[in-house]
């Protein structure tokens, strides 16, 4: 009786564990449950341009202003960004997202700055890279990291720091 017991026992754990190894890829290829596209969607954030910490590119305790901004990361690695800021001063944020590990995620941007001058003139370009720290439930994260601004010819003009915050747009 004890044999026949084990013996079906056992064979609904393996049964169990098949279904499970079979029927968890499925399940998750439905939703951004893979730690590497947890942060793929459209994102409502907050950004400090701060101070760096000297002789660093680590955002300071200074805010010297804030604006907010849309981020999407899509899930082929394209990164955009719009914010609400003047638009005649700067064109379209483009760039990449990457996952690093576990809820650590960093993104690159470029986009050309304008002579307010002469408008619609280039002026240079200012590429910006952050870190991200995506909360544990997805649905939040905070960034931090530097900006160059380049001049036409490629030479670096300046560099700056900020941080943001975010909240997932749904």
């Amino acid at each position: 009786m004890k044999t026949t017991f084990f013996r079906f026992a056992s064979r609904c754990v393996a049964v169990s564990a098949l279904a499970l190894v079979i029927g968890q890829p499925a399940a998750w290829a439905t939703g951004n449950h893979w730690p590497s596209k947890r942060i793929t969607g459209v994102w409502n954030a907050r950004v400090n341009i701060t101070n760096c910490l000297p002789g660093t590119h680590v955002p300071g305790p200074v805010v010297f202003a804030s604006f907010d901004a849309m981020n999407l990361y899509a899930a082929d690695g394209s990164f955009l960004d719009t914010n609400n800021t003047d638009p005649t001063t700067h064109s379209s944020h483009l760039g990449y997202w990457r996952h690093i590990r576990g809820n650590r995620y960093e993104f690159a941007q470029r986009f050309f700055l304008f002579d307010t001058v002469i408008a619609g003139t280039p002026a240079s370009y200012r590429i910006v890279r952050h870190e991200v720290l995506l909360d544990r439930t997805g649905l939040s994260f905070t960034s931090g990291g530097y900006a160059q601004t380049f001049a036409a010819d490629g030479t670096l003009l300046a560099t700056g720091c900020s941080t943001s915050s975010a909240v997932k747009f749904d």
